[in-house]
């Protein structure tokens, strides 16, 4: 009975947004009120904001560097929050982020960036320095290490992109940290575009969110036309068929095919095939 509780205890936190746990789960004999470090915990999405650009991190080279320093024409931002020394949610959700950002055709270094920003004021340079050789190994792609930053930074800067990006965290008693499990978009002139929650990020959700960002300055004409025939539904946490769109889209091709049936009607009619020459 008492693992039946903890697997729904488990479920709950789940569904109220991802929630990491500082150590271990609640233990649901104490009551179904979350504990304090949980209370504060979540997400207000600022979508269109802008982030603090004069705000002033080090990098993995613990040398200063500001967000607008960051930011590259046409190329968005993959952005996530944690800490470098989180035993169990950051890691998960920073590798499956790399994963997917593997599996597009999108390349990191060249069509977007990925910035993590540590909310630990305690995490060092040499620290991030370990992370991002990680993620470069594990990403796997030539040229791409110009185009992973990792940052750490002073409670007053990491205060100031947590509160912009809406990531609401709470210091636990053993020195971790409560966090929910999201990652931002965030467009070439530092706004906030979409917001990704969990720790799996489909490659399609991933990839349509970095060329909606880029107002299609990356990506393909088949992006362009999936971008119309979609929509972003925020329950959902992905990109749905938009039946309107849709209806939209077949109607144009329609138009366009009876088009072309009537230019090549209007075409045979003015131009009537020759009698074939009757052979002596």
């Amino acid at each position: 009975m008492q693992q039946v509780a903890r697997v729904l205890w488990m479920a709950l936190v789940a569904a109220m947004g991802g929630i990491a746990r500082a150590d271990n789960v609640p233990n649901p004999a104490a009551g179904t009120q979350l504990p304090a470090q949980y209370r504060n915990v979540g997400v207000d999405e600022h979508l269109n904001l802008q982030l603090p650009l004069d705000a002033t991190f080090y990098d993995e080279n613990a040398q200063f560097v500001t967000l607008a320093q960051l930011l590259r024409p046409n190329r968005p931002i993959l952005l996530q929050l944690g800490y470098l020394e989180c035993p169990m949610l950051c890691d998960t959700v920073s590798r499956s982020l790399v994963d997917s950002a593997k599996k597009i055709d999108l390349d990191i270094g060249k069509d977007f960036d990925f910035v993590f920003v540590s909310i630990d004021p305690t995490d060092s340079p040499d620290l991030a320095k370990l992370k991002k050789n990680s993620y470069v190994t594990e990403y796997d792609k030539p040229g791409s290490a110009g185009g992973f930053h990792v940052l750490v930074g002073k409670p007053k800067e990491i205060e100031a992109i947590a509160t912009a990006v809406g990531f609401r965290y709470q210091p636990a008693d053993n020195g971790q940290f409560a966090h929910p499990a999201v990652a931002m978009i965030i467009t070439p002139d530092g706004r906030i575009s979409r917001y990704l929650y969990g720790v799996t990020f489909p490659e399609q959700t991933l990839r349509l969110s970095l060329v909606e960002a880029s107002q299609g300055k990356i990506g393909t004409t088949v992006d362009q036309i999936l971008l119309i025939c979609l929509h972003w539904d925020p329950t959902a946490g992905k990109y749905s068929w938009a039946a309107m769109n849709l209806m939209r889209m077949a109607g144009v091709l329609t138009m366009l095919a009876l088009g072309c049936a009537i230019s090549w009607m209007v075409w045979r009619g003015s131009h009537p095939r020759r009698p074939k020459a009757m052979d002596n």
